[in-house]
C-alpha cells in the first residue's frame, strides 16, 4: 500500500487515486477535514449578510431596499445558519453539501433580481464575482461540486443578463469577461487546493504506515498489534464473533544468523513474511512480533478451522524452498478468543501453547 500511495502522488496530478480503497479513505479524510471550514464559513457568511442588511439601510437606493433586506436578512442568513447546524449531524452530510452548493446560486439570483430595478447596476453586479470566488476557495465545497455550483451561477447570470438587462454591448462583454475570469481563477485555485489536500493526505498516510509497519518485512508491528487486538476484542465481545491468534516461532533461527550472517537472516525473514501474506485470508492480519516470531489474527473463525489453517501454515513453511538456506520449520502456539480476554491474556495463552509445542519437539502446533 505504501508504494501505491507514493505512486498516486507522483504519477497522478489529477484528483482520482489508482485504487478504490485509497480513494475511499481520501474521501472520508476530506469530509472530516472540511467540516470545520464549512461550519466556520457558513456562520461567518451569515453574519456578513446581516451586516450587509444593516449597511443597506444607509446606502441602498430606496427602490431596492425592501428586496435587499429580504435576501440579505430573511433568506440568506437563515439558509447559511441551517447549513451550519446540519453540518453537526453526520446523517445530513449529503444534504449539507447540496445546500452549500445551492446557497450561492440563491444569492446570485437574489442579486440579479434586485439589480434589474437599477438604472446603473454595475456596482451591485460585482457581488456575483465575489460569490463565484467564495464557492471555489472558501465555501468548503470540493472541486467538482464547487464547479457545478459556479457553473450554474454563470449560466443563470448570463441568461438573466440577456433576458432582463438592457446593458450596452461594452458593459455586457466586460461583465462576461469578469465572470469568465472569476470562474477561471476560482477553478484553478480550487484545483490546486484539492491537489494540495491530496498531497497532505498521501504523506500523512505514508507516515502512519511507517509508524504501524515493521521496516524489514512490511508486516504490521507490535505497536499496531495492540491497536488491532483492542479493536477485535471489543468487536468479538459485543457480537460474540470469535477470532483466533497464533504465535509462530521459527526453529533454530539463530543458527542462520550465526552460519550465514544477519543479511541472509533478514532475507529469510522477508521470505517468511511473504509466505504469511500468501497464507492469509482476506480479513486476516499478520504481525511481526519480534525477531523471528510472528503473530497471525484469524478473524471470524472456529476452533476446527483455526487448527486446520495453523497446520497448513506449518506444512507450507516446512515445504518451502528458501533461496539461501536449507528448509526451515516453525513451531506454533494456537489460541481462540475467550469471552473475558484482554490483550495480555490472549497473548499469554498463545505463548504458553508455543512453549508446550517446543517441549514436544518443535515443528508442531498446540492449542491452549
Amino acid at each position: 500500500m505504501k508504494d501505491k500511495l507514493l505512486n498516486d502522488i507522483a504519477l497522478t496530478p489529477v484528483i482520482d487515486f489508482n485504487d478504490t480503497q485509497t480513494q475511499k479513505s481520501y474521501e472520508r479524510w476530506m469530509r472530516k477535514s472540511k467540516l470545520l471550514q464549512v461550519r466556520s464559513i457558513s456562520a461567518l457568511t451569515a453574519v456578513l449578510y446581516i451586516v450587509a442588511a444593516t449597511t443597506d439601510h444607509l446606502i441602498a437606493p430606496p427602490e431596492i431596499l425592501s428586496q435587499l433586506t429580504l435576501f440579505h436578512l430573511y433568506i440568506l442568513p437563515p439558509f447559511l445558519l441551517l447549513i451550519f447546524l446540519l453540518s453537526f449531524k453526520k446523517q445530513f452530510t449529503f444534504l449539507t453539501q447540496l445546500l452549500l452548493m445551492t446557497a450561492p446560486v440563491v444569492a446570485t439570483v437574489g442579486n440579479l433580481l434586485v439589480t434589474t430595478h437599477l438604472e446603473h447596476p454595475a456596482m451591485r453586479l460585482t457581488e456575483i464575482y465575489l460569490i463565484i470566488f467564495w464557492v471555489f476557495t472558501v465555501s468548503g465545497l470540493r472541486l467538482w461540486p464547487a464547479t457545478i455550483s459556479a457553473s450554474l451561477i454563470v449560466i443563470t447570470t448570463c441568461s438573466i443578463f440577456i433576458s432582463y438587462f438592457d446593458l450596452p454591448l461594452e458593459d455586457f462583454v466586460m461583465h462576461c469577461f469578469w465572470l469568465l475570469s472569476s470562474f477561471s481563477f476560482g477553478f484553478l485555485a480550487a484545483f490546486l487546493l484539492e491537489h494540495s489536500y491530496k498531497t497532505i493526505f498521501v504523506h500523512q498516510e505514508h507516515l502512519k504506515l511507517l509508524a504501524d509497519t515493521d521496516k524489514l518485512t512490511g508486516l504490521y508491528n507490535r505497536s499496531k498489534l495492540d491497536i488491532l487486538l483492542k479493536k477485535e476484542l471489543k468487536r468479538s465481545q459485543r457480537y460474540e464473533s470469535p477470532f483466533g491468534l497464533i504465535l509462530i516461532d521459527f526453529d533454530y533461527f539463530k543458527d542462520i544468523n550465526d552460519t550465514y550472517g544477519h543479511q541472509v537472516g533478514d532475507e529469510v525473514l522477508i521470505e517468511i513474511a511473504t509466505l504469511l501474506r500468501e497464507h492469509l485470508r482476506v480479513n486476516d492480519i499478520a504481525v511481526r512480533w519480534g525477531g523471528e516470531e510472528f503473530i497471525i489474527l484469524y478473524l471470524d473463525i472456529d476452533q476446527k478451522a483455526l487448527l486446520k489453517l495453523s497446520d497448513e501454515l506449518r506444512k507450507k513453511i516446512a515445504n518451502h524452498k528458501f533461496k539461501n538456506v536449507s528448509p526451515q520449520t516453525a513451531t506454533i502456539g494456537v489460541t481462540l478468543f475467550h469471552k473475558n480476554d484482554t490483550i495480555n491474556t490472549i497473548i499469554q495463552r498463545a505463548d504458553q501453547a508455543l512453549y508446550q509445542a517446543k517441549e514436544q519437539g518443535r515443528n508442531s502446533i498446540v492449542l491452549n
